[in-house]
């Protein structure tokens, strides 16, 4: 199973979806309160409010500062991160599972 199939297979543990990658994305967004914006708005919307509630402020790896971020690709970086990715590259591309709650 790819990284990315990983990230949906926890968006619909979460939400109980079986639909595509962004319906399933976005039923996890509508159940975090976040139901207006782009998809990757409504992304940076997200990973900001988890970050939050995993304290991104222990989160400095590439000198970005702590969120909240105004930049998805730097957000969505520190959700991988915060979920124990480590790798070189992109934090979100490696990212498997995580806590989709």
């Amino acid at each position: 199973m790819s990284q990315q199939s990983l990230k949906q297979a926890s968006c619909r543990a979460a939400s109980g979806t079986t639909g595509t990658y962004n319906e399933d994305w976005n039923k996890v967004f509508a159940d975090s309160g976040i139901t207006t914006g782009t998809f990757s708005e409504k992304m940076l919307a997200y990973t900001n409010k988890q970050g939050s509630a995993w304290d991104n402020a222990q989160w400095d790896v590439s000198g970005w500062g702590t969120g909240s971020f105004t930049n998805v690709n730097e957000a969505m970086a520190q959700l991988g991160k915060q979920n124990g990715t480590s790798a070189p590259g992109s934090l979100w591309s490696s990212m498997g599972t995580f806590s989709a709650e």
